[in-house]
């Protein structure tokens, strides 16, 4: 088990706290204030407040975040009246305390400063800040307008704002105002990540979380971190961001961040193939929101039957989607349960239920059309059709791919749907000898062209080349895989680009063509002399064609390259277990002392797995 499945563990059967419990101390709670307003409990974020100003011990600083922060709920809850009052009881205490020009400035603007300006009142705010300055108000008075100020202008799309936050931020500082501070930078933390500039938004992060934050807050901070940081590329960083993120929503009880949170781990541990991490993040995702009561949990249930999918834990994954299809029959919940079926009917086709699986998406099919999606209908025919054809029935399998491609003419909402069901339709119906499959399979080309969608153009070629194969037409297949080719290198998939070639290769060879096969095999060895299994299957079919043209030697000097790079392969990954091993142990001592084939690029048998919407 690893440290990341370790700390999930915990998290998943961590007890929650009491979410009433009182702290004793004014800014203990303020803090849990804070964490229930992240929470969306305005209630309990009130009683905080509330509790926190009752202790008489409260310092003036204190009692004022209180106030303001109770002006700012009450805003949030709809109580505008409530916030006035708590504006004006947050100005009692500024007049008290001496603190005239901030005293002024709140009674010039009540209590616009504890929530968003609207853009209309926007020219007050620029009014407040001219005549605060002229009359000597400090810079960290001013901040608190020119703060307001920035965040209606980020709101209103102008950049000017980004600016503005950092200089208060700035002020904030230097005035010794951390709370401010901390608000200032998260906002900017925020834009900055928004605006694409990921390095800048992780310094403001990092800048964060030096200040002494409340656990919602720094959970949010790390998320940005985690969003920044994925941007850049960098998963494993944002994968450790996300985590701590998780850790403190999940302690102070925000169930929606607590959420996100975990999904975005169970993501980011499903791009690095680490199922059982993934799997238990997205348990503490359908764990947190059964805890705040949100009724939008199937979602995550089918992400983790995903998941399960992916980690081949197919009985597992059955038994989610049954009660998942069950819940969602019992609210109505009609298209979403169709889904689930479909994800259901994968589940069962690899436990080899086949019948089964047919069943589910037989009826998941019908409820799509029934719900007028013609999109999702057609995807989920072209599992059935294959799995149909599997099964050895192509006449209802060539049924099922018509009505697919029928169906997604009119999916305009999908359009990935249509090329997708004409490949298929067109490789079934040449499989039966059929030519219509290459006029099929010609339609899918233009569209996967006038859409620019590169890879799928240069896959479509490859299917027509080898259905053009299938009935009889050597030439147009040679000439097609290797303009297939050299699309699949346009877009950087070489190791579709070897296995078209070998393709062609094997065509000419079989067209008896012999020198143009043994030149090309020696090119293809050339040029992925990278891949084993490109290597392989090429020195192999080199020293077949040698065989043919009565070079036995060079034959056999084909088999014996194609033999030395598996064996070599062997031998390196061999040398890295030792590797491995020699570290795990070296490890242990410290801890006691303190392509696939060269032909296909896919099984076309398989149905495509369901993806979540």
């Amino acid at each position: 088990m690893s440290a990341l499945t370790d700390r999930l563990n915990r998290i998943l059967h961590s007890v929650p706290a009491h979410p009433l419990g009182t702290p004793e101390s004014a800014a203990g709670c303020l803090d849990l204030a804070y964490e229930r307003a992240y929470a969306e409990d305005h209630a309990g974020a009130i009683r905080s407040i509330t509790a926190g100003l009752e202790l008489p011990e409260s310092d003036p600083s204190t009692r004022l975040s209180l106030w303001g922060a109770m002006a700012s709920i009450r805003h949030l809850s709809g109580d505008d009246d409530g916030a006035r009052r708590a504006a004006d009881a947050r100005l009692s205490l500024l007049r008290s305390a001496g603190w005239d020009h901030q005293a002024d400035m709140e009674a010039d603007l009540g209590s616009l400063l504890f929530r968003e300006a609207t853009e209309t009142e926007m020219p007050l705010l620029e009014a407040a800040l001219l005549t605060h300055g002229d009359a000597g108000a400090p810079e960290h008075v001013l901040a608190d307008i020119k703060l307001a100020l920035a965040v209606a202008l980020h709101s209103s799309g102008n950049e000017a704002a980004l600016e503005a936050l950092e200089w208060c931020a700035d002020v904030y500082h230097a005035a010794g105002r951390p709370e401010s501070e901390g608000g200032a930078l998260l906002y900017l933390a925020h834009a900055r990540a928004t605006a694409g500039e990921t390095d800048v938004a992780v310094a403001v992060a990092d800048r964060l979380l030096e200040l002494d934050l409340n656990r919602a807050m720094k959970a949010a901070v790390w998320m940005v971190k985690a969003t920044a940081n994925s941007e850049r590329g960098h998963a494993i960083e944002a994968e450790g961001c996300a985590l701590e993120a998780l850790d403190l929503y999940s302690g102070a009880g925000v169930r929606k961040g607590a959420v996100s949170a975990a999904a975005a781990v169970a993501q980011l541990a499903a791009l690095s193939a680490d199922h059982d991490a993934a799997i238990l993040a997205w348990k503490i995702a359908i764990q947190q929101a059964e805890r705040g009561e949100f009724e939008e949990t199937w979602a995550l249930r089918l992400a983790l039957a995903h998941q399960l999918l992916d980690a081949e834990e197919h009985l597992l994954a059955e038994e989610v989607l049954e009660a998942l299809v069950d819940r969602l029959g019992a609210f109505g919940r009609v298209t979403e349960r169709a889904r689930a079926l479909v994800s259901l009917g994968h589940s069962l086709r690899h436990q080899e239920r086949f019948d089964e699986a047919l069943a589910m998406w037989r009826e998941a099919a019908g409820t799509f059309e029934e719900a007028g999606l013609p999109g999702e209908a057609a995807r989920t025919l072209l599992a059935l059709a294959t799995l149909v054809s599997h099964e050895g029935d192509p006449a209802e399998a060539r049924g099922h791919y018509q009505r697919a491609v029928d169906l997604a003419r009119d999916a305009e909402s999908d359009p990935a749907a249509l090329p997708t069901a004409l490949h298929a339709l067109g490789h079934a119906l040449c499989e039966e000898k059929d030519v219509d499959g290459l006029g099929a399979l010609d339609e899918a080309i233009r569209l996967a062209d006038d859409h620019g969608a590169d890879w799928h153009s240069a896959d479509f070629r490859d299917t027509h080349a080898r259905c053009a194969w299938m009935l009889g037409d050597g030439r147009r297949a040679v000439a097609e895989a290797l303009d297939a080719a050299d699309r699949f290198r346009t877009v950087s998939d070489a190791d579709a680009a070897g296995n078209a070639e070998l393709f062609a290769a094997h065509v000419l060879t079989e067209s008896k063509r012999l020198d143009e096969a043994a030149a090309l095999y020696r090119l293809i060895s050339s040029d992925h002399a990278d891949s084993v299994a490109h290597v392989n299957a090429a020195q192999r079919g080199l020293a077949d064609v040698l065989d043919e043209q009565g070079l036995a030697l060079q034959a056999a000097e084909a088999r014996e390259t194609a033999q030395r790079v598996v064996d070599e392969a062997l031998d390196g990954a061999e040398d890295a277990a030792h590797g491995v091993l020699a570290a795990e142990e070296a490890i242990g001592r410290e801890d006691d002392a303190g392509p696939s084939d060269g032909g296909r690029r896919r099984d076309e048998d398989e149905p495509e797995e369901p993806r979540e919407s």
